[in-house]
């Protein structure tokens, strides 16, 4: 019990000879007095006389900003509760993710303002439509942490050098991109509250969502820009969403923005080889015109059995007169396998190949002619996705399943006509890729999709991403097996097939190395497997359909990313279900069955699985229910 409550207690018990008034009064004084009111969840971090900061506990952490009894929130996490806060007339939001806007619906009477890049991830029309185009997903740039129906009533209108007058302050909206495209930071009197831009330690939360395509550094750039712009705003007090204010200097924000600026630049192989200097040259096998085509240009012979368009080669066998055909795309890459055969006087296609699992890569499979005549192979790790791409969240998938006559294992050797194929897993821009080795025309040849490309091209590599579950160590790992391998010529895809060059491949090694312990540095846990990897928590299957009243199994495969808890959010239709894991444990795979009520409306609906660790949630796995 409060000493103002006893306080009362004692005028009305105590015969004091004073009105229940006049005791309401004395009360009211008291409150005052105490003004603003710490509740335990909250942390008072700044008291002057323009106004009062209080940081609610917990991560994200969000800002509680107090002036003449009036309050303003900036963010507005899941657990923000208004019994907890009182009365916010204003909610500011700094970026789209659900983890920093899950709570702002609970504030009705507020005006809730956002980013006006966020309303493609907090509009209800608009989170439908992402979520109707994520699974399967036809591109790279996605969006993290998107909430799972959006929240109505947000106006998404600032942008950077917006000024807000609130009780006589002016708070300025600084654009701070990176963390998110969407991201913005908010400025009043020498205080910056930044959001997820940067960690209290210096360092990217998740790390991941900087990835805004698969192989450049796009969103790295901006990343360490904003970083650079909060020391260039004369900020006296930093206030992140990750950690307190105290430990972050302007010096480690210098430190931070090097940091950043170190992985991006780790993501060209290009900038890498040409710092190292003395570039070994080495030729590509076909004209330069080939780069970066569709399959649109005349093909381009590589020998005398094999050619080359786009991502589409074509291999004669001169036993059969038939082809094989790696990587088909689209109708185009069909026009032109007929228009080769044609022109060559080929025979039929006997055999399909894909390298590895992006739609430019197979998705011609759907419309080449005489299925049934030819046989369809890949590696394992390539078919898995494309047997089932409701199975996994990952970009650049169909959602028509592909049939395999023949499913290949890493080191598999298998024979069509005079060839001999030998398959091996050779991660690099996915964990979804393989290499082929063969002989063709006296030329010892190493199929190696889009891992490799000459050092001009596409900055020597189809580049690594989290959601493609690839990493810098994959590209050193393959590199090691190229390199042991010795082949004439890399038949890399994208027009760029080249000579093998020994001292390229080396640096190409010592490349994901160092891109990996720039990764490292970079990142808040400092453990790259978890600060760049949205999948260290997954759920398969990603999607299902069913009928009301269907009882559907999922399983979570838990690998080692520490202590942490799993909660599936019901939203109210499904059960809440909630799971613990503990560091180290080497199996902790999680089974769990939804129970589809039978008055479910026919939608797709998305679920939550929230992966909760001390520092806050650190990787996003959804299911999507296709309720008929």
């Amino acid at each position: 019990m409060s000493d103002s409550t006893n306080t009362l207690r004692r005028m009305i018990t105590g015969g004091v000879a004073v009105t229940l008034i006049t005791a309401l009064v004395v009360l009211f004084i008291l409150a005052m007095q105490q003004m603003p009111a710490i509740k335990p969840d909250f942390s008072k971090v700044y008291e002057g006389s323009d106004f009062t900061i209080l940081a609610m506990n917990g991560s994200p952490r969000a800002y509680l900003l107090v002036k003449n009894n009036a309050r303003l929130l900036i963010d507005c996490p899941g657990h923000m509760n208004p019994d907890v806060t009182g009365d916010v007339e204003l909610v500011l939001l700094s970026h789209h993710h659900r983890d920093s806007i899950e709570g702002a619906g609970r504030y009705p009477t507020a005006k809730v303002r956002a980013p006006k890049l966020s309303a493609e991830w907090i509009d209800p029309k608009s989170v439908t439509k992402f979520w109707k185009e994520s699974v399967p997903l036809r591109n790279s740039r996605t969006g993290y942490f998107v909430h799972p129906t959006g929240i109505d009533g947000i106006d998404c209108d600032l942008v950077d050098g917006t000024k807000i007058d609130w009780q006589g302050l002016t708070i300025e909206v600084i654009a701070t991109p990176g963390h998110s495209v969407d991201h913005v930071s908010f400025l009043v009197n020498g205080h910056l509250f930044c959001g997820d831009a940067i960690t209290s330690t210096g360092k990217l939360w998740t790390a991941y969502t900087t990835e805004w395509d698969h192989w450049t550094d796009v969103g790295l750039k901006p990343a360490a820009a904003s970083v650079r712009r909060m020391m260039d705003e004369g900020v006296m007090h930093l206030h992140p969403a990750r950690g307190s204010l105290s430990s972050l200097p302007q010096i480690n924000l210098a430190k931070a923005a090097e940091r950043i600026d170190t992985v991006g630049f780790h993501k060209s192989y290009e900038r890498f080889t040409n710092q190292l200097g003395d570039v070994p040259e080495y030729k590509q096998l076909v004209p330069k015109e080939q780069v970066a085509s569709g399959g649109d240009k005349p093909w381009s012979k590589v020998s005398d059995s094999l050619w080359i368009t786009g991502n589409t080669y074509v291999l004669k066998s001169k036993d059969s007169g038939g082809v094989m055909v790696l990587d088909p795309w689209g109708q185009r890459s069909v026009d032109q396998i007929a228009k080769l055969r044609e022109a060559e006087k080929l025979g039929p296609v006997e055999l399909v190949m894909f390298s590895h699992a992006h739609f430019d890569h197979f998705d011609g499979v759907y419309t080449l002619p005489e299925k049934g005549k030819y046989k369809v192979w890949a590696l394992d790790l390539v078919a898995m996705p494309l047997v089932d791409p409701f199975s996994y969240r990952a970009p650049f998938l169909d959602s028509r399943p592909i049939a395999f006559d023949k499913i290949h294992r890493h080191g598999d050797v298998a024979e069509w006509n005079e060839y001999s194929f030998k398959f091996r897993h050779l991660p690099g821009q996915t964990v979804f890729t393989s290499s082929i080795e063969c002989t063709i025309d006296g030329k010892h040849c190493l199929f190696t999709a889009d891992n490799f490309f000459h050092h001009t091209q596409f900055s020597g590599t189809g580049g690594w991403m989290g959601l493609n579950r690839s990493s810098p160590l994959q590209y050193s790992f393959s590199a090691k097996q190229v390199k042991e391998l010795r082949p004439d010529w890399v038949l890399a895809e994208h027009g760029g097939p080249f000579e093998y060059n020994a001292e390229d491949f080396t640096r190409r090694i010592a490349w994901g190395e160092a891109a990996y312990k720039s990764q490292s540095a970079s990142g808040h846990f400092g453990k790259p497997e978890l600060d760049w990897d949205p999948h260290c928590v997954t759920v398969l299957p990603v999607a299902v359909k069913v009928k009301p009243g269907d009882v559907v199994p999922f399983t979570i495969p838990v690998p080692d990313c520490g202590q942490a808890t799993i909660m599936l959010m019901g939203r109210g239709i499904i059960d809440t279900q909630s799971w613990d894991i503990l560091a180290q444990k080497t199996d902790q795979t999680k089974r769990f069955n939804v129970t589809i009520p039978m008055d479910t409306k026919p939608d797709r609906y998305v679920f939550v699985l929230k992966v909760q660790r001390a520092e806050g949630e650190v990787c996003d796995p959804t299911i999507v229910i296709d309720v008929e």
